[in-house]
C-alpha cells in the first residue's frame, strides 16, 4: 500500500463498560448465506463454487488459494458478479467496500481486488486499543482508513461518501467474519482465541489420552506460534497443532525441532512432515491415532488443501460454537466480552444500512469450512456458525449513518 497518509488522533476515554448488548441476532440475519470459507465454496449453492468454476476465474493454479494472493483476489470478484447476476440488478458492479482487522492480510487482500476490479474502493481495517488515543490513519492514495476504535467505522463512512462513492446498487461490500464480525479485534477476540486453544486440547487428549501433556503443549505452542516460525508452520493453525502433537506424543522432542531450526536443516513444513514419517518408521509402537492423523495430514497436504488437520477443525467448530449465546441476555457486557463470542453491533448496523442503501454484501473469510460448518456425523444438531445466535455487543452508530443519507 501506498506510504501517501493523514493521520489524526483525537481524545476518547471510553472503557468496555461503556458498550452496550443489542440482543441476540445471527450472522445470516445481515449476509444470508452469501458466506464463503476457505475452501472457496458458498453456502449459498446458487452461487457457483471454486470446485465448479475455477476455470471461470481464470486462477493460475489448481489448488485452493490463500487471503494473500493473487488468485484469492480473482475469486472474490468472481463471487461478487455472480452475486449481482442473483440479484438481477441491471447495473454492473464498479464499487468496493472492504471491512477487516488486519493491515497485512484483510489489506493486502483489499489491495489486490481493488488493482484487478478497477473499482473505486475504500476499506477499513479496525483493531480496538482501548488505552490508547483515538487514532485514525487514512492512506488517502489507496483509500485505506485505519482506526483503533470499532465505532469509527461511521467516521469511515463518512470519509468513503466525501471521496464519491454513492454506496448503492453499483456497490459489492466484502467483510472479514473472524475477529472483525464475530470477535472484533481488540475487544472480543480472545474468545476465538481461547475456542481454538480448546479445540486443539480436546484433539489432543482424544489422540493421546492419559499421554497428553496439556502445560508442555502450551508452553511449545506458545513459541512456535510466532512470526519467527513462519517458515515452518507457513501461520497455519493445522500445521502448528500438528506439530504440537507430534511434540507432545514423544516421536520428535521440542529440544530436537529447535536445533534442527537453528542449525538451518528444517526449513518448511513438508520437510518436518517426512521427518515424522521416517520416525514413524522405526518407532511402530507411536500409536494407531498419530499414525492415522499423520497419513491424513500428509495426504492432504500433498494435495494442496491448506486445511489439513481436520479433527482438529472439527473441535473447534465445536468448541467455538460452545461461546456463542452461551450466556444470559442480562449478562453484565464486560463478561459478555469476555466469555462469549460476540457480534460486532457496529459491522451489524452498518451492514444493515447499507443491505438498506441496495449493496451487495458478501461475508469472506479464511477460516477452515470444517470449522465453520457442522459435521454431518459428528455434530449433526449444531447450526452452522453464521446461524448460530449471540449477542450483539458494541456502540450504536446507526443514527450517524443515518445522517449520512
Amino acid at each position: 500500500m501506498s506510504t501517501a497518509s493523514t493521520t489524526s488522533v483525537l481524545s476518547s476515554e471510553r472503557a468496555q463498560s461503556d458498550f452496550k448488548n443489542f440482543g441476540r441476532a445471527t450472522l445470516a440475519d445481515y449476509f444470508g448465506d452469501f458466506v464463503i470459507y476457505r475452501n472457496l465454496e458458498p453456502l449459498d449453492h446458487r452461487l457457483p463454487g471454486l470446485k465448479a468454476a475455477s476455470y471461470k476465474m481464470n486462477l493460475s493454479s489448481d489448488q485452493i488459494p490463500r487471503k494473500l494472493e493473487t488468485d484469492y483476489a480473482k475469486a472474490a470478484i468472481f463471487f461478487a458478479e455472480q452475486g449481482q447476476k442473483l440479484r438481477r440488478q441491471k447495473v454492473e458492479l464498479s464499487e468496493l467496500l472492504f471491512v477487516g482487522d488486519t493491515p497485512t492480510g484483510d489489506g493486502q487482500a483489499y489491495a489486490n481486488m481493488r488493482q484487478l476490479s478497477g473499482w473505486q474502493s475504500s476499506c477499513f481495517i479496525g483493531s480496538e486499543r482501548l488505552a490508547q488515543e483515538f487514532l485514525v490513519d487514512i492512506d488517502e492514495e489507496d483509500a485505506v482508513y485505519c482506526a483503533n476504535r470499532w465505532p469509527a467505522l461511521a467516521d469511515w463512512v463518512r470519509w468513503t461518501l466525501q471521496q464519491g462513492m454513492r454506496l448503492d446498487e453499483r456497490t459489492a461490500v466484502i467483510v472479514d467474519i473472524d475477529k472483525t464480525l464475530l470477535g472484533a479485534k481488540g475487544r472480543n477476540d480472545q474468545v476465538i482465541n481461547e475456542a481454538r486453544l480448546e479445540g486443539m486440547f480436546r484433539t489432543m487428549a482424544s489422540v493421546l489420552g492419559d499421554r497428553f501433556d496439556r502445560a508442555a503443549f502450551e508452553r511449545e505452542y506458545a513459541e512456535l506460534n510466532r512470526s519467527r516460525y513462519h517458515f515452518l508452520t507457513a501461520d497455519n493453525q493445522d500445521y502448528l497443532a500438528y506439530i504440537c502433537l507430534v511434540l507432545n506424543g514423544g516421536l520428535v522432542s521440542f529440544e530436537e525441532i529447535l536445533d534442527e531450526i537453528k542449525s538451518g536443516s528444517m526449513d518448511n513444513f513438508e520437510q518436518f512432515l517426512r521427518w515424522v514419517g521416517s520416525r514413524l518408521l522405526i518407532n511402530p509402537g507411536a500409536g494407531e491415532s498419530i499414525r492415522q492423523i499423520h497419513e491424513a495430514v500428509m495426504c492432504s497436504v500433498r494435495t494442496g488443501d491448506p486445511t489439513p488437520f481436520k479433527q482438529f477443525r472439527r473441535q473447534e467448530f465445536v468448541t467455538t460454537i460452545e461461546r456463542m449465546g452461551n450466556l444470559p441476555d442480562d449478562a453484565p457486557v464486560d463478561d459478555l466480552l469476555a466469555r462469549e463470542i460476540t457480534l460486532t453491533n457496529e459491522v451489524c448496523e452498518l451492514a444493515d444500512w447499507l443491505n438498506a442503501r441496495g449493496c451487495l454484501l458478501l461475508c469472506l473469510s479464511d477460516k477452515p469450512d470444517e470449522a465453520s460448518c457442522p459435521d454431518s456425523r459428528e455434530s449433526p444438531d449444531l447450526p452452522p456458525i453464521h446461524r448460530a445466535e449471540t449477542h450483539r455487543v458494541g456502540a450504536g452508530i446507526r443514527p450517524i449513518l443515518d445522517e449520512l443519507g
